[in-house]
Formats: structure tokens, C-alpha cells, sequence
């Protein structure tokens, strides 16, 4: 009976857990061809994103970015979570 308790409390922590849970949404930030702005070290994706990072309208609704490694370089992404 003691395991079926234990079971029973893990089993609506787990679920109650997973409810509150955020899940931020990213964008792979693209130049007006659509081709993906991307940079062969972090570091330049870095000095450059806040430059590249400039639409007004999409800025407020996804006010962050990061740079991320990928096939051939650093990607900047736009996010709605930091």
C-alpha cells in the first residue's frame, strides 16, 4: 500500500511539474533572401547579433537572442525566453 502511495505522489509531482513548464521558442534569424546569418566563431556571431538584431516589430515579441554552434559556423538565434 506504501508503494502504491509513493507511486501515486511521483506520478502527480511528475505531472505537475511538467505543467508549469515554459518551453521558450527560438528563430533561426535570416537575411532577406532567406539565408541564414551565421559566422565562423562565437565570438564574431557575438559583436555582430545586436547590429544584425534590429526589427522593431519581431524585437518585442522575442526580445532575446544567442548564437549557437552549426553546419559551418555560429547561427543567431531570436528567443522569447533568456
Amino acid at each position: 500500500m506504501k508503494k502504491a502511495i509513493a507511486a501515486a505522489g511521483l506520478a502527480f509531482a511528475g505531472l505537475m511539474g511538467a505543467a508549469g513548464t515554459a518551453h521558450a521558442v527560438d528563430y533561426l534569424e535570416t537575411d532577406a533572401n532567406g539565408q541564414p546569418w551565421f559566422w565562423p566563431t562565437e565570438a564574431e556571431c557575438q559583436s555582430d547579433a545586436p547590429i544584425v538584431w534590429n526589427d522593431p516589430n519581431f524585437d518585442r515579441a522575442y526580445p532575446y537572442w544567442f548564437c549557437a554552434p552549426g553546419d559551418g559556423g555560429w547561427y543567431l538565434f531570436s528567443t522569447d525566453a533568456q
